[in-house]
Parts: C-alpha cells; sequence; structure tokens
C-alpha cells in the first residue's frame, strides 16, 4: 500500500513538473536575463607585445521585448586584471606594509542580440561602449585582509566596440531557468595609454612613470551561468 502510494505520488509530481515545463514553453521564456560569469581576456596584435593574458568576471543583461528570446537588448561589463605587483615597505619602526599595484580594463557596452529558440541557443550580439584602462595602488598591513588606502596612478578611457557570440545550454525549467553560458566576443578599443609592471621604476621616494600606448583589442572568452526573470 505504501509503496503504490509513493508511486502515485512520484507520478503526479513528475507529471506536475512535466506540465510546468510545457506551459512555460508555450507562453515564452521570461523577459530579462542576467548572468555572471569568469573571463579570460587574450590581447591581440600590437597588444599581445606587451601584455600576456588577463583574467575577470564578466556580468550582462538582456531585455527580450518579444517574449520569444529572438530579439533582445544587451548590456555588458567586465573587469579584467592584466598584471599585479606587491612590494613591501617599512612604514614606522616594527611596522610593513604590502602596496599592491594592479593594471586592469573596465568594459561597458550595450547593444542588440538575436538568439534561436529551444533548450539549446546559439546567440550573436554587436555593441558600443567604453573600456577604462585603470593602474591603481593600494595599501594594506602585511598579514592583513583589507586595504586602508588606495590610489590612482595612471588612466586612459577610450570608446570601444564588440561582436561575439555562443551558446546557452537550458539546464531547467523552472520560473527563472538556469542555463550554462558559453561565449567568446572580439573587443576593439583602438588606441589607449597604459602601464604595465615594468612601465613603473621607483628609486628611493621618486616613482617614474613610462606610458605605453598602443592598440589594445583582445579577444574574450567567458562561460558562467544565467538566470530568466520576470517569467510566469
Amino acid at each position: 500500500m505504501i509503496a503504490a502510494r509513493l508511486a502515485v505520488g512520484l507520478a503526479a509530481l513528475l507529471g506536475a513538473t512535466t506540465l510546468q515545463a510545457q506551459v512555460l514553453r508555450e507562453v515564452g521564456r521570461p523577459p530579462f536575463e542576467v548572468g555572471i560569469g569568469i573571463a579570460v581576456a587574450q590581447p591581440t596584435g600590437d597588444f599581445s607585445n606587451y601584455v600576456s593574458v588577463g583574467g575577470g568576471l564578466i556580468g550582462h543583461g538582456v531585455w527580450t521585448p518579444d517574449r520569444s528570446g529572438v530579439f533582445g537588448l544587451r548590456f555588458d561589463v567586465s573587469g579584467i586584471i592584466y598584471g599585479s605587483t606587491t612590494r613591501s615597505y617599512v612604514l614606522v619602526p616594527l611596522i610593513t606594509v604590502d602596496v599592491t599595484t594592479t593594471n586592469s580594463i573596465v568594459t561597458a557596452l550595450f547593444g542588440p542580440q538575436f538568439a534561436t529558440g529551444g533548450d539549446v541557443r546559439l546567440y550573436g550580439f554587436g555593441e558600443l561602449g567604453f573600456s577604462y584602462f585603470a593602474t591603481t595602488s593600494s595599501v594594506e598591513g602585511s598579514g592583513d585582509i583589507g586595504a586602508f588606502a588606495h590610489t590612482t596612478n595612471f588612466d586612459d578611457f577610450t570608446f570601444a566596440t564588440a561582436a561575439g557570440g555562443g551558446v546557452k545550454i537550458q539546464l531547467t525549467h523552472s520560473r527563472h531557468p538556469l542555463s550554462l553560458d558559453v561565449g567568446a566576443r572580439y573587443v576593439y578599443n583602438g588606441r589607449a595609454r597604459y602601464l604595465r609592471s615594468s612601465s613603473i621604476i621607483i628609486t628611493g621616494n621618486t616613482v617614474q612613470y613610462t606610458p605605453i600606448e598602443s592598440q589594445t583589442n583582445l579577444i574574450l572568452y567567458q562561460v558562467g551561468v544565467s538566470v530568466g526573470l520576470g517569467g510566469p
């Protein structure tokens, strides 16, 4: 008797889940989607002569007004670190601090996206925006967690364009469907001025910066997850 009840309950649960998935397919995808992932940046052209590889995080949001998911408006933001150096100094007798200098690129882009339907969706997009190149330094006590002072040593701003695409594999059919997201894009930053580790020379209390000016285009590879919002 107990086994029969369990079987009936399991069948009912399976039927409800299947019905929910079917309803979600019929009414369309949620109108909003947000995602986050890990990104690897591969410099190209002149940029690769000065910078090897970078890594960081990338996030995106997509609004699809037609609910089919075919056309959407996409926004991307990424933060890439392509170099970091830590130096130790004596602040006062018996107190040593670590000064960490980080080279980074923050990019924000916006544009249209087109995608196929189904649980495995191909998508492509083109975007316009900007990239911000910055070298910053922060100070923290040796062994501490968290800096107590920050400064921007050098920065530059450039307009950017990007084109890319990828594939999304839907993992769940709930109200907020979860998908695996794998993609790549070419980011055209044009010419910019920036620093790398060897661009900073410290002699006593004197700091000398030697900026590099070159094309700063790169290919950004990403893997992450996305979730639908505002579903039925």
